[in-house]
């Protein structure tokens, strides 16, 4: 289960925002000050403070590793991941994974809603990340897939294969994640990071994901 306040990682801060425009719209209280984001939960009564952010400590792939197999094909850090292929499959794939930031503003708060979650990467964006991990990887980018494996946004149903959205991945300065840009695409993500989500709309995902529906492990 994703804990809140459990997106950050390396740092407690983001480290910038993209792939979002200023929320504009008459909904979003357009000339008010942003102010801290909270709200009272009606299922558990606690007060939270701070815009939500929730993360996942392992990608979804890592599920489907017999557990068994896992020491042996799995090599896993707070913010990388790679998985070696099973002795009989035939492809002799490697999947490489990086944990980054996505962000989707909220309006009216002075900080978005974070998700830290898993994105693929290549052999050579992931060797390069992590010869670089120690030094400011700014103004570096990387392409990947995310796996949408999460409440709201999950879309497939139990049993088949999780929707993959294609994303760019901006490399940050020491000590902080990669942020997160869903490419353009019909998905509700896409669009969430693009436009902002409402505050009322931002409670409603943050009670459903620590009272309702959990992420679906693939």
């Amino acid at each position: 289960m994703p804990l809140y306040g459990a997106a950050t990682g390396r740092t407690l801060t983001s480290g910038g925002s993209v792939g979002a425009r200023p929320l504009t719209h008459p909904l979003f209280g357009l000339g008010r000050e942003p102010r801290t984001f909270e709200f009272k939960c009606g299922e558990c009564g606690a007060i939270h403070r701070g815009s939500p952010s929730f993360g996942f400590d392992k990608p979804s792939l890592y599920y489907d590793v017999p557990e068994p197999e896992r020491d042996a094909r799995i090599m896993l850090t707070r913010d990388t991941c790679f998985i070696a292929p099973a002795p009989d499959d035939e492809s002799r794939q490697t999947h490489y994974f990086l944990r980054g930031l996505l962000e989707v503003p909220i309006a009216g708060a002075t900080e978005p809603f974070l998700w830290g979650v898993w994105v693929t990467q290549s052999e050579d964006s992931f060797m390069k990340y992590l010869e670089t991990f120690d030094d400011d990887q700014s103004g570096t980018s990387s392409f990947g897939w995310l796996p949408v494996a999460w409440v709201p946004y999950k879309r497939t149903r139990p049993g088949e294969y999780l929707e993959n959205l294609r994303c760019t991945m901006h490399w940050q300065n020491e000590g902080k994640r990669p942020l997160i840009e869903v490419r353009e695409c019909d998905h509700p993500l896409y669009f969430d990071q693009r436009e902002g989500i409402s505050w009322d709309r931002a409670i409603e995902i943050a009670r459903t994901v620590m009272h309702g529906d959990q992420p679906q492990r693939r």
